[in-house]
């Protein structure tokens, strides 16, 4: 008798209780005739809080992904800190397309990527990887800026201290 191996699919820090070589809709409405379920979840990737939205519409089925990457900092905190990043977006966003957005004085990473059929949660995790994988060098310029999520909520301060503005006269 062989044994079956259990696969899990694991994102985050949470292990969801499915095998992910089993969970598959290959029918056009789904399980059994169902809706195919429209679902969110969230994981983190590089200490980015990540939203993932699955929807299927018009026969296509979609992840569209939203990160919080952080705050854009004002001009005031550090002028060359601001330029300097918004030159990182505009250039990632003239790359990639615009994956890069300021909303509200935040930095958000978003995209939609398609899912092939029939999906399963392989097809997911491989549409999200699509989608990070060229993100990733922008994330990790964009990190010499600002200080890490953990830092910055024990400082108070999301800027790292090297871009600061220094004042003249004062240390």
């Amino acid at each position: 008798m062989q044994d079956k191996k259990q696969f899990s699919l694991i994102i985050g820090d949470r292990r969801l209780p499915l095998d992910i070589h089993a969970v598959a809709f290959d029918e056009p409405g789904g399980v059994a005739g169902l809706d195919r379920p429209t679902f969110t979840f969230r994981f983190a990737y590089r200490h980015i809080p990540i939203t993932a939205r699955f929807s299927d519409h018009d026969d296509c089925a979609a992840i569209e992904l939203q990160g919080d990457v952080g705050p854009m900092p004002f001009s005031a905190e550090s002028w060359l800190a601001r330029a300097e990043l918004q030159t990182v977006l505009d250039a990632a966003n003239a790359h990639l397309g615009e994956v890069f957005r300021l909303v509200d004085g935040r930095i958000l990473v978003v995209g939609s990527v398609p899912v092939a059929d029939p999906v399963t949660a392989v097809g997911l995790v491989t549409a999200i990887t699509h989608f990070l994988v060229p993100v990733k060098p922008y994330l990790e310029t964009i990190a010499v800026f600002l200080a890490p999520p953990g830092e910055a909520a024990a400082s108070g301060e999301a800027l790292r201290p090297g871009w600061r503005r220094i004042v003249p006269g004062k240390r």
